[in-house]
């Protein structure tokens, strides 16, 4: 018996105050007590003037509960953990029916006669009966407001943590291809210079039809070396510091040109991103144009990159492509990249696209 008395107590309190919660949950209770007084007067202008003043009389106890719990929450100088003082508060709290009781009486008139006597008579049984109501419901809304605490603790967790994946995505993605991007340049390339080598020495002592073949094929691994791969190289892995970004994209695009046609159009001010803001952009512009090649096919994209304001980026990759039904699509890895490089920038973005009106990206993100 007297566990069961401790847990109804345990029960009753006490509990932090959320005066905007506590005006949410008296409102509908007090303006209730008078739907059938409302419901009684004949239809027409009377009837909506009887509920506009019951839609706002009813707001008077509750924005004094509401005010009460703010000033106990913030100034209370005694024990917050006392069930026996969170009851006087409460009490305190009810106590404001002595003043908005006679005032909801007066200004209802003879229509509340007969109907709440409770508006104008405030006996010690309604009292302490509102009391106990009041202390039940700030125990179940506060039961109610910590489980969608927890829930929204546990959703910013799964966020945090999508966040996080995302970021090893890249970073696993990144590192990959450093290594390749190493191995094409120390491997390779070195082996390409040895066979350049090779075939260098042999040179000349052959008739001339097998000394041009040499020739050519000399001169093809050295545009292999000095070129293509190191176009590959620099994709791969971007160096800023050798060359702005409008340098890297339009390598980027050489890499499609036999496929698709790219346009251009980027502000002078595209200098002011940092260097992770530039791989960033060149990573989802490279995304975007595998996605136009590959589920296209597309034969034009434009790629626009605007600032705005000196703070804002508005990046925009449009292609012809025969669109799709986004809502029946399901992403694939490069939408999974594209997400996480926005995750990263802090941005946001944007994808419209429908069967027969191409592909539209958009991602913003400000600048640091």
């Amino acid at each position: 018996m007297f566990e069961k008395v401790r847990h109804i107590l345990r029960f009753l309190g006490p509990y932090p105050y959320n005066p905007t919660l506590i005006f949410a949950f008296f409102y509908p209770v007090y303006f209730s007590r008078f739907i059938p007084l409302v419901q009684q007067e004949s239809p027409g202008p009377e009837r909506w003037k009887l509920a506009i003043a019951a839609f706002a009389l009813a707001a008077l106890p509750c924005f004094f509960f509401a005010a009460a719990a703010y000033l106990f929450q913030r100034y209370r100088i005694w024990s917050s953990k006392s069930l026996l003082l969170y009851i006087l508060e409460v009490s305190v709290a009810q106590s404001t029916l002595f003043i908005t009781s006679p005032a909801l009486h007066y200004v209802m008139g003879a229509r509340a006669e007969g109907q709440f006597q409770t508006l104008g008579i405030l006996t010690p049984g309604l009292f302490f009966g509102a009391l106990f109501f009041a202390l039940v419901g700030l125990a179940l809304l506060h039961r109610a407001e910590r489980i969608i605490v927890l829930r929204l603790v546990k959703a910013d967790e799964l966020v945090h943590r999508l966040e996080s994946d995302r970021e090893e995505l890249v970073k696993s993605d990144e590192e990959l291809r450093r290594q390749t991007s190493q191995f094409l340049h120390d491997r390779v390339q070195s082996d390409l210079m040895v066979v350049a080598m090779k075939l260098k020495s042999i040179q000349g002592q052959s008739d001339s039809e097998v000394d041009a073949v040499i020739t050519k094929a000399i001169a093809r691994l050295e545009n292999t070396r000095m070129s293509d791969l190191r176009n590959l190289v620099q994709i791969l892995t971007p160096n800023f510091e050798s060359g702005d970004i409008k340098d890297v994209l339009l390598l980027l695009s050489d890499q499609y040109s036999s496929s698709l046609k790219v346009t251009f159009k980027i502000d002078d001010e595209v200098d002011l991103l940092d260097e992770n803001q530039r791989l960033g952009v060149f990573r989802i512009a490279e995304q975007a144009l595998l996605n136009a090649l590959v589920h296209g096919p597309a034969e034009n994209v434009y790629i626009s990159i605007a600032i705005s304001g000196g703070k804002s980026v508005h990046l925009s990759i449009t292609d012809d492509g025969p669109g799709a039904d986004l809502s029946s699509s399901k992403p694939g890895v490069g939408t999974a990249i594209i997400d996480s490089w926005v995750s990263i920038l802090k941005g946001s973005r944007k994808i419209h696209s429908q069967p027969g009106s191409g592909y539209n990206l958009k991602v913003n993100f400000e600048l640091h």
